[in-house]
Parts: C-alpha cells; structure tokens; sequence
C-alpha cells in the first residue's frame, strides 16, 4: 500500500474532464487536500500567499455529498471574489455540515495552468477510510 502522509492528490486521467485523488490522515485534512488540488489544477499554488480570507460552510447529507458541496462553496467563493484561493482549513466536520475558511490572492495576480474547473461532479465519486487514512476520487467538469 502507498503511503500517502505527504502527498495531498494526484491527478487521474478521465475522457472529457479531469480528476484528482486525495489523500488526508484525517477527514478534515482530506476536504483540505482536495480543496488544494482542485485549485492547483488550476494555478500554481506552490508559490502564493492568501491576502483574503473567506468563510465557508457547507451541508450535505454523508461525507460524499459534503464533500462537493464544499468544493463547489469554494468554486462559487473563487468566482464571485476573483481569487486563485490557496489555503484551505477545516475547523468544523460533522454529520450534515461543514465549516472552515479558506485563503485567496486576486486572480489577475497569478497564471491560470489548467482548464478552469466549472463544477465538481458525483460521477465516479467516492471517499473512503482505509488504516492509513482517508482518500477522496473526484472528476470535475472543466
């Protein structure tokens, strides 16, 4: 078994879309690392340092569905703020909600990388625990 303690995603090839699978020690430090590779499919996030903050909630029923739903509150964040966001924390997990913060630069001050991601997708979702953690396969439309 890969260990995992270090890597926060990978990404997965897919026809029309792309994917990533991430991996957390924790369920809050999985919904952080997919939240980053996300983004960082998007932008170089290596290299930024968050100037704006912002509050973010989300509710769903099972870590499956908190889990879009938090990655898209963030895509709706990013988009209605122009932000490239690249830090994301996980204060609160728990059944039915989701709450944390997350951390963006304007976008006009980074270089897009990738495809813009328009949505994340329940295609081919799945979360799951294993002994050495958490990992999270997801296919965004971009």
């Amino acid at each position: 078994m890969r260990n995992n303690q270090h890597m926060r995603y990978e990404v997965i090839s897919h026809t029309a879309d792309t994917g990533i699978i991430a991996y957390g020690v924790t369920p809050e430090e999985l919904f952080e690392n997919t939240a980053w590779g996300m983004f960082d499919l998007m932008f170089d996030l290596a290299q930024l340092t968050p100037v704006h903050d912002v509050p973010v909630m989300a509710t769903g029923d099972g870590v499956e569905d908190l889990l879009v739903n938090w990655l898209s509150e963030l895509l709706f964040h990013a988009e209605n703020l122009d932000l490239a966001l690249c830090y994301f924390t996980v204060d609160r997990l728990e059944e039915g909600g989701v709450q944390g913060s997350a951390g963006g630069v304007p976008v006009d001050d980074v270089v897009l990388r990738g495809p813009p991601i328009k949505a994340v997708t329940y295609h081919e979702l799945s979360v799951t625990e294993n002994p050495d953690g958490w990992w999270a396969r997801l296919i965004f439309d971009v």
